[in-house]
């Protein structure tokens, strides 16, 4: 249930900043990407349970933001990696605000030196440890 919740508000969130939500595996990504700007999530991985029939959660989640990069000058590409930057954090301390979720730890955010797809986008990519109850 808090995986899911998570899933959904990821893509809620991603997508408001117009961005075509995918997750998966990201193995998948390569194959699986075919719109951009693209939000990927990968599958959130159940960290820690503390309590049986209510506790908290938590999971560590993984999370791509795609942009078309193929052909962009060296200070385009300075300029779309600091607005994704912002939207991640954006993201982040907006999914805080969540209901269900108590904390957002360790957020970091990075950007990629290669590409994950075969399109030769430029991403970054956010880490972080989300604290939900049940």
């Amino acid at each position: 249930m808090n995986r899911t919740h998570l899933e959904g508000a990821a893509e809620k969130l991603t997508t408001q900043r117009d961005y075509t939500f995918y997750t998966g595996p990201e193995d998948d990504m390569g194959h699986t990407v075919r719109n951009y700007p693209a939000a990927w999530l990968a599958p959130p991985e159940l960290h820690a349970v503390e309590g049986r029939t209510h506790g908290r959660a938590t999971y560590d989640m993984t999370l791509h933001l795609l942009r078309p990069g193929a052909r962009i000058s060296p200070a385009e590409r300075r300029t779309a990696l600091a607005e994704m930057e912002a939207q991640m954090i954006e993201i982040f301390a907006e999914l805080s605000l969540d209901e269900r979720i108590l904390a957002v730890e360790g957020l970091s955010v990075r950007p990629r030196s290669f590409s994950l797809t075969p399109h030769g986008e430029i991403s970054q990519t956010a880490t972080a440890r989300i604290v939900t109850w049940f």
